[in-house]
């Protein structure tokens, strides 16, 4: 039996904040990039918006949890987070980066976890 998928299906992120986003999965001490995006901005969401493709996904490295990265221009850190394993099948979910703190702007993705076949 295999570990889940994680389906990247968009990012979205404040005006004025870096565009330029590197996605990384930690595994212990490494970081493996999964994803580069360059955010525009969408006037109706009034941020800034990339949208991944439909062969976006991310193994889980482990059964229970996958750890994220996000970084900047010039390896800025801009958030990170743990997606778990518990969220498979249950349809599209958020999650925040946030990178000057709680309650301060924030990059979100809108991601789905695929469960293990």
């Amino acid at each position: 039996m295999g570990f889940p998928l994680l389906k990247l299906m968009d990012m979205t992120g404040p005006l004025n904040f870096p565009t330029d986003i590197a996605m990384a999965e930690v595994i212990g001490q490494e970081r493996f990039q999964v994803a580069t995006m360059r955010l525009v901005p969408n006037d109706e969401l009034e941020r800034t918006e990339f949208e991944f493709d439909n062969q976006s996904f991310v193994p889980f490295q482990n059964p229970l949890q996958l750890r994220l990265l996000l970084n900047g221009p010039g390896a800025a850190f801009l958030g990170e987070t743990i997606i778990d394993a518990g969220d498979a099948g249950q349809g599209a979910k958020n999650i925040k980066f946030n990178p000057a703190g709680p309650g301060g702007p924030f990059y979100e993705l809108t991601y789905k976890v695929l469960p293990a076949n």
